[in-house]
């Protein structure tokens, strides 16, 4: 009887007010009946709050406001046992958080919770808001809570016992500890790709990944519960910081990523977001150094929403252009402004929390970055795949270029012999008509010089297999031999600009595409005869050839005036030629050296003019 008239007291007490009550299967709730709320621009004390009258509301989702926001609920321990409590705020965030628990109209014991708490002041020391307390068994009590943000605030809370509530706060360490896990390999990852391929889309992706990172810690106050020695304020607001940062950087991102041009649309389009970003963390920042302002321009950071609207109608947009690699970026983009507005939408007090809902943005923003990274994948193993056919053309150019080159060479090279040739046989043709006499001994002296001239021809003419001739496998030869075979077909070009040719030559035998080489080594002599043709000094091309530790190495040296840019000389936009040259000449010859001959070549200035050295191995 006595124990249904406390029961019945209870209803009584709590039929019109917002109750908890905590039986024997209590194990964790989420505290979300109609609030009692007061809002006031006035810092009252518990004693002035406990006497004014709260209005109900069932919202428990505050958006930013600089009055204080009280809240009240009861609390009924209906067990035979003091039962102690776990209470979690469901958002982290809130700067301040004043928490009094009340008995018989007495406070009991006050808890100061919120970011901006100083870490010593702390009892539990958690990315949220926490307190906990022993509750006397059958025993009722009020429970006063006053918010004070410069974001938006809600009031509803996670109730656990003490073994689910470690249980729960492990799961979610465990949870951040995989999240932060991937972000770190996914920076590093590309930030070694930055680093090998120079290409600044992947420094910028690094960034964005940085900074979005850094906001998410912030925005779930994992760095509150870390004790960096930071000012808490500025903590706070470098929140706004990252964010705005973490959109900076994907801008920049698309521009490199999509190649686009400075006087496209879309160029356009994100220089002038950009500028946006920086004028609202501008204007942002006024009232975060003076709190007059601050409710008046935060109002600015709702369009965000908007730049990430933009970023995504622009990879709808480069979708369309066909290109498969950004159907990576438009799906990432896709999860995440739904993630992102939605969360933002949440914080800033617009629609209600959820007890999982701090997990949406965490795996919006993952999938988003798995998803750019995949998509620099993607465009990264397409440039590699062009790249590998440019290369397979160019190599099959070189091998049209190099025949009309070597017959141009024999051509020329033949005029002499051929007229030679024709001169002897007329004159035996005259002294067969005009001096029959004297034909034989004419005929005695002169078949020696006609055998002479056709094998020197034939000898020219045997360099066709020599350049034109490319074949698949390869073949082992004389390099000194096929040196000589090379200069004697650049001998009339060397002998009318009166260049030297200085040989040191050892006795090597080598095992390599022949014709590969040979092209190698024309590219070479030619940009040297150019170069050395109009200088008005001493002429002259050194080459040597030597064997070191099982590689062999072919040095070609001139006394002309060295390179300008020893970096860049093999790129395929390096020319000295002017209007003249392609520049592909060198870039090839490297492309040859080290992917058909699997051999290295460099450049290097020396004391007398610019010397070229190819390594490459005996077999």
């Amino acid at each position: 009887m006595i124990r249904f008239i406390i029961v019945l007291s209870y209803f009584i007490q709590f039929s019109f007010s917002d109750t908890i009550v905590i039986n024997n299967d209590f194990e964790k709730t989420l505290y979300k009946s109609t609030k009692k709320v007061f809002s006031t621009p006035e810092n009252l004390s518990i004693k002035s709050v406990q006497k004014k009258e709260f209005s109900n509301t069932k919202k428990s989702n505050f958006a930013k406001t600089p009055n204080y926001i009280w809240t009240k609920f009861n609390l009924v321990n209906n067990t035979n046992r003091n039962k102690e409590l776990f209470f979690r705020n469901l958002r982290p965030g809130i700067d301040y958080i004043d928490v009094y628990i009340i008995k018989n109209k007495k406070v009991l014991d006050s808890f100061f919770l919120g970011d901006l708490i100083p870490y010593n002041e702390k009892r539990v020391l958690s990315r949220k808001s926490i307190f906990n307390f022993n509750f006397e068994k059958n025993s009722s009590y009020e429970i006063y809570i006053k918010y004070q943000s410069i974001g938006a605030v809600t009031n509803q809370w996670e109730i656990f016992t003490p073994h689910n509530f470690f249980r729960v706060e492990t799961i979610e360490s465990m949870i951040w500890g995989i999240i932060y896990g991937i972000f770190i390999s996914l920076m590093i990852y590309n930030s070694i790709l930055y680093f090998m391929t120079k290409n600044s889309a992947f420094l910028f992706y690094v960034l964005s990944t940085l900074f979005s990172g850094l906001y998410l810690l912030t925005l779930n106050g994992v760095i509150y519960q870390l004790d960096l020695g930071i000012n808490l304020y500025l903590v706070t607001i470098s929140t706004w910081y990252f964010a705005y940062l973490y959109i900076i950087f994907i801008l920049l991102f698309i521009v490199k990523f999509f190649n686009e041009r400075k006087n496209s649309r879309l160029y356009r389009l994100v220089r002038s977001l950009i500028l946006f970003q920086i004028f609202s963390l501008s204007l942002l920042s006024i009232g975060f150094y003076d709190n007059t302002y601050h409710y008046t321009t935060s109002r600015i950071d709702t369009f965000a929403l908007l730049s990430f609207l933009f970023i995504f109608l622009i990879s709808i947009f480069e979708f369309k252009k066909e290109k498969n690699y950004s159907l990576y970026f438009l799906i990432g983009q896709a999860i995440y402004i739904v993630c992102f507005n939605y969360y933002t939408l949440e914080v800033i007090g617009i629609i209600e929390s959820y007890q999982y809902s701090w997990i949406i943005l965490p795996i919006g923003l993952l999938l988003e970055v798995i998803f750019i990274s995949l998509a620099l994948n993607a465009k990264m193993n397409m440039v590699e795949n062009e790249k590998v056919e440019i290369e397979q053309q160019l190599l099959e150019q070189s091998r049209f270029t190099n025949a009309g080159r070597t017959i141009s060479y024999i051509i020329h090279q033949i005029k002499r012999p051929i007229s030679q040739l024709g001169s002897q046989i007329n004159l035996i043709e005259a002294t067969s008509m005009l001096d029959k006499k004297n034909l034989p001994s004419t005929v005695e002296e002169t078949l020696p010089k006609i055998k002479t001239t056709l094998e020197y021809i034939n000898e020219v003419n045997h360099s066709v297999d020599t350049l034109f001739l490319n074949p698949n496998g390869k073949e082992s030869f004389s390099l000194s031999k096929q040196l000589n075979v090379l200069i004697s077909l650049l001998s009339d070009y060397l002998l009318k600009h009166n260049i030297e040719v200085k040989k040191e030559f050892e006795d090597i035998e080598i095992k390599t595409y022949k014709g590969s080489l040979s092209n190698v080594i024309m590219v070479i002599l030619e940009n040297a005869i150019y170069e050395l043709k109009n200088l008005d000094k001493q002429r002259f091309i050194k080459i040597s050839t030597k064997t070191i530790s099982g590689l062999i190495y072919i040095e070609i040296e001139d006394s002309g005036n060295g390179v300008d840019c020893v970096e860049t000389i093999f790129s395929s936009s390096y020319s000295t030629k002017l209007h003249q040259g392609s520049g592909v000449g060198l870039s090839l010859a490297k492309i040859i050296t080290e992917k058909k001959l699997e051999g290295k070549i460099l450049a290097i200035n020396t004391s007398l003019g610019a010397k070229f050295i190819l390594k490459l191995p005996i077999k």
